[in-house]
């Protein structure tokens, strides 16, 4: 391993700088909207930059590289997916547009304004719980990253990830929004150095001949077809194009950054920019898993073979810059996550409860809380949790439990006058019902009857979850338009 003590040097240094930065910023917490929403004062090229440091932590590297170790170039179709849905979702302003015209700060407010209070409690559960899940395995994930590179091995899991999340939790929870935001431009510049100097290092030691030939020789046609794949297939793309749309315009890490835009104009432009970046967000780490299977050949842990490549071929110096480029990609994303699941129970859920909202100052306060106690559950989590097979399908199964009924509660809350909140409760309800039972039942799917077989296959649990619910939304909407007639926005409310 190259890492030395310049490297340590610039690691370091990098996270002392941070975490400074985040107590600077909570002088400038006035209040809930301030802490949350950064004021609604985020501009374009912050708002990209910020949006594309939150999207780009280091599990992000992780999950992509190993797809690229398994699964070889096929991979890359993800990153076109993704880069057409969210640049649909910034052209057009599906969804994000009225959201921000409505200045709410969580998605689950939204379902109040529509449907009801019960439904924005039922709702904000429900994603609290997808949302903390599909968090679940960054910790572990980030720490297998640097204990690999790091030259520590897998013995020093458990405490650079009790480090890391100190780190994240103190900065997070002392200036929110503020925060993340000033923090994700300094972490969008290191980064974007730290991969180009990975990319370069990497071709250097491996040449694209000896790639293509790891390829054809060990994974064939489905090293390149998609199609041909059987982690993959029609199902899958579909399935992938449908929760990245979804994702774009509803996954409230994301979605907080359009709320945090000073106009929905500036929201999206924002997302159609930041959409366009979603390509090479997915190809380059998966570049550097492919050309691990090149390096090392096949068996190795598929997690650990990306960082392990980096590890040896990224010269000393450098080296420590692209640690400090990829734990500034994990402080972006831990941040706004734990923001936004904080936020989430502190205003959605326990605020719920009661008949009137709680202050602001309380709100803040049980959200810092909530988040220091999200920090714990991802350690116990992450060193517990055995991920089902690849962690970018866990990835987007846990996130399908909360935006497949979303979008069918908010695309059709904006977009139908027939919806109301018994179609709201099925549609929340029923989405959830696959992705959550893939969670419980794929440990143990040799015991499975052959009917529900199908269940514990995570492409056909991903795709039934949003057709599930947009037929809850569909019949249980038409089957009560007399007995629970729409709730429409009044004039004051609408966008």
């Amino acid at each position: 391993m190259n890492f030395g003590a310049v490297d340590w040097i610039l690691t370091v240094a990098y996270l002392l700088a941070s975490v400074a930065l985040g107590i600077w910023a909570k002088r400038y917490v006035e209040n809930l909207a301030g802490y949350m929403v950064a004021g609604r004062k985020v501009k374009v090229s912050l708002g990209i930059a910020t949006f594309v440091a939150t999207e780009l932590g280091t599990v992000t590297y992780v999950y992509y590289g190993e797809l690229g170790y398994v699964a070889g170039f096929s991979g890359f179709i993800i990153g076109i997916l993704a880069m057409v849905a969210y640049a649909v979702v910034g052209r057009t302003g599906f969804i994000i547009e009225n959201l921000r015209r409505l200045r709410v700060m969580t998605i689950p407010e939204y379902y109040e304004l529509r449907y009801s209070r019960r439904v924005r409690l039922l709702g904000g559960i429900i994603l609290f719980l997808g949302g903390v899940l599909n968090m679940g395995i960054f910790l572990k994930f980030d720490g297998i990253f640097l204990s690999e590179v790091m030259g520590f091995g897998p013995g020093a899991l458990a405490i650079i990830m009790t480090v890391m999340l100190l780190i994240v939790v103190s900065y997070t929870v002392l200036g929110g929004m503020f925060s993340i935001v000033i923090t994700d431009f300094m972490q969008f510049v290191v980064l974007a150095f730290g991969m180009l100097v990975a990319t370069i290092a990497v071709l250097w030691r491996v040449d694209l001949t000896s790639i293509s030939t790891a390829v054809s020789t060990t994974l064939g046609a489905s090293g390149v077809d998609p199609f041909a794949n059987p982690r993959f297939g029609w199902t899958f793309v579909l399935w992938i194009f449908v929760s990245s749309v979804a994702a774009g315009a509803l996954w409230q890490p994301g979605t907080s950054k359009a709320l945090a835009s000073e106009s929905p104009e500036v929201a999206k432009k924002m997302f159609f920019w930041t959409g366009l970046t979603f390509a090479g967000r997915a190809m380059i780490p998966m570049f550097w898993g492919v050309a691990a299977l090149a390096f090392f050949g096949p068996g190795l842990t598929s997690a650990a073979a990306m960082p392990k490549l980096l590890g040896a071929v990224v010269p000393p110096g450098f080296l420590g810059l692209l640690v400090a480029g990829m734990l500034a990609a994990s402080m972006s994303t831990y941040s706004a996550y734990l923001l936004a699941w904080s936020s989430v129970l502190a205003r959605d859920v326990i605020g719920c409860t009661r008949p009137r909202d709680f202050s602001e100052s309380t709100t803040v306060a049980i959200t810092r809380f909530v988040a220091g106690v999200i920090g714990v559950f991802l350690l116990v989590f992450g060193l517990w949790y055995q991920i089902p097979d690849t962690a970018f399908q866990y990835l987007y199964v846990t996130g399908a439990m909360y935006t497949s009924g979303a979008l069918g509660c908010v695309a059709a809350g904006m977009y139908w006058r027939k919806a109301n909140k018994i179609g709201a409760y099925a549609s929340l309800i029923m989405g959830a019902v696959a992705p959550a039972g893939f969670l419980v039942l794929e440990k143990s799917r040799d015991a499975l009857p052959a009917w529900l077989t199908f269940i514990s296959d995570v492409n056909i649990a991903g795709i039934l979850s949003f057709f599930l619910a947009a037929l809850g939304m569909i019949v249980g909407s038409l089957a009560s338009q007399r007995t629970s007639p729409p709730k429409h926005l009044t004039t004051a409310e609408q966008p």
